[in-house]
């Protein structure tokens, strides 16, 4: 069985997503961007990022998360441990 991740790290697996898109604050993806993340993680990645105030939801459209400014400003520690991995 692998390791199963925490709603912290899944939440920063969500923003390393948004890194990799190199999506500005208030930018948008949709739901076909998190293909990479596991269906397990990502339901928990996405309560744990909205719970954080990393992202939120769209009004209207269910596949559209916006990242806001707390996500942008969290998604740098992430890019650096991205990196010291390399």
């Amino acid at each position: 069985m692998a390791n199963a991740l925490s709603d912290e790290e899944a939440g920063r697996q969500i923003l390393g997503v948004f890194m990799r898109n190199k999506t500005p604050a208030n930018g948008i993806l949709r739901r076909n961007n998190f293909f990479d993340v596991r269906d397990s993680d990502f339901q928990r990645g996405i309560n744990s990022a909205v719970a954080n105030k990393w992202i939120t939801l769209h009004v209207r459209d269910r596949y559209r998360y916006i990242l806001t400014d707390v996500g942008y400003a969290a998604c740098w520690p992430v890019k650096a441990q991205a990196q010291a991995k390399t």
